[in-house]
């Protein structure tokens, strides 16, 4: 009973532009402490796991991503549901996001101890170029290889937002311009609700066809639409294997978590597709990399934070504060002192993975029916979610403000054609390659040859470099 309710909960959080499952779970923490530990593990796992789902689900249906990890879900799937395939995706990124989850957890109880040790060999400089890849990452999200330098314009752009506030190590202001309220720097909430929502709302209610409905098109039977999903399982094999491998390995690396998986999930994606230039205008493909492997990550995040007692994301943190009131202490003995717990937790994510899938079902057809509401009449709604979006991070009238700033750099953005989702990224991932940039150059002695001599990083430069090149290298066979 307690998941069944605290899936739903998290689903319905996740979905709310805003309410993220930080906040749910940093809320129910302190009320699990009069419950027993199992009771208590199991309402904080559900409300997790149906909180990264749930942010799906306004991705898809307004184009405001509920969660930071939905965001990359929304390049496709908002134009599917133009299409009049709300709930062929709804149900589509119900199925994929269970099986995920199902074989994150599987990982989790069979090779812990390998991929932990795996981790422990990223240090600052494998860090930092995780962050740059990341930024070359969103090169592939615009349209045309040719196009791959708006994409890391408006990528490295967000990083240089993400620099904005007190610096991480001196706690100096940097780009605050003696306002007191940017000392906190950018958050990526509001930034990302004025990117994508508030963008999409203002260049729909400019359309002459605002007022028109939506083409919800013929209405399938549920079953027709389950089955559907497992028939794009049988389609795309790879595709689900790959992405949840990404998202159980990046999941698993100490403070990177779901958001950074489903990017590099859906980049990997679109370099190895067939239809490449479907991306970002209504790709099956797209949507089963991104939301695989956001919730693959959700299992992998508890790899670093069992064995090591290190916490693989924001929320994961909260976790192992909850945990660590009930009397354990993660670590690298964690395992000797409580060998049936890692299974237990398996349990727990399997049965939590079943139930969302389940309820995820069981409500896509009424969210569905929401797209039979003329544009002008919705977008004004989301507007409102915006609005309440941007508030409730930190009730803050600033936020909507920068949530207004966003929405308008947006629409600039949109009729110069760069692309909104790699200025998101930048802003999630600038403060991981400043901090790691500026702490490999303290602990290298102020040398940069670390970057390039570690086995592991130079490994990852070299993927980097030949990402770089490798336009150039096609164009000019194409000129041969």
């Amino acid at each position: 009973m307690f998941a069944i309710l605290a899936t739903f909960l998290g689903i319905v959080v996740g979905a709310l532009p805003g309410l993220t499952a930080t906040m749910a779970v940093s809320i129910l923490v302190s009320l699990t402490f009069g419950l027993n530990t199992a009771e208590a593990i199991v309402i904080l796992i559900s409300v997790f796991l149906g909180g990264i789902y749930g942010g799906s689900r306004s991705a898809i249906l307004l184009n405001v991503p509920g969660t930071p990890s939905s965001a990359a879900t929304a390049l496709d799937g908002w134009p599917l549901s133009k299409r009049g395939e709300g709930g062929d995706v709804g149900i589509l990124v119900t199925t994929f996001s269970s099986l995920a989850g199902i074989f994150g957890l599987i990982v989790l109880a069979l090779l812990t101890p390998v991929i932990a040790k795996f981790a422990l060999k990223f240090g600052y400089w494998e860090y930092f170029w995780l962050a740059i890849m990341g930024v070359l990452i969103s090169a592939t999200l615009t349209t045309g290889d040719m196009k791959n330098y708006k994409g890391i314009i408006t990528g490295f752009a967000g990083m240089l937002i993400a620099c904005v506030g007190l610096d991480p190590i001196h706690g100096l202001p940097r780009l605050c311009f003696g306002t007191t309220q940017l000392y906190g720097g950018i958050n990526l909430v509001p930034a990302m609700i004025g990117l994508f929502g508030l963008t999409e709302a203002f260049s729909a209610l400019m359309e002459p066809s605002s007022h028109d409905i939506l083409d919800g098109g013929p209405e399938a039977k549920l079953g027709s639409l389950v089955k559907k999903s497992f028939s794009l399982l049988k389609r795309y094999p790879i595709n689900f294997a790959r992405s949840s491998i990404i998202g159980t390995f990046i999941g698993a690396l100490p403070g990177v978590g779901p958001d950074i998986a489903s990017w590099v999930a859906y980049g990997t994606a679109k370099k190895q597709s067939k239809t490449p230039e479907e991306y970002g205008h209504g790709s099956y493909e797209g949507i089963i990399a991104s939301e695989t492997a956001n919730n693959a990550a959700t299992s992998g995040v508890f790899i670093p934070l069992l064995t090591l007692g290190i916490p693989g994301d924001a929320v994961s943190a909260i976790i192992l504060g909850g945990i660590q009131m009930h009397g354990y202490k993660p670590g690298p003995t964690f395992f000797f002192e409580n060998p049936g717990f890692v299974y237990f937790l398996a349990g727990t994510l399997f049965i939590v993975n079943v139930i969302m899938w389940i309820e995820g079902c069981a409500i896509t057809k009424v969210i569905s029916k929401i797209l039979k509401a003329p544009v002008g009449i919705l977008m004004p709604i989301v507007m409102v979610f915006c609005v309440f979006g941007a508030y409730m991070i930190n009730l803050r009238k600033f936020d909507v403000i920068l949530m207004l700033c966003f929405g308008l750099l947006g629409i600039v953005m949109r009729k110069f054609k760069l692309p909104p989702a790699p200025m998101a990224l930048g802003i999630i991932l600038g403060t991981l390659a400043d901090t790691n940039f500026r702490q490999a150059m303290l602990a290298g002695r102020y040398s940069a040859a670390p970057f390039f001599t570690r086995p592991l990083s130079l490994i990852m430069f070299l993927v980097i470099l030949t990402a770089l090149l490798s336009p150039l290298f096609k164009r000019f066979g194409k000129t041969k």
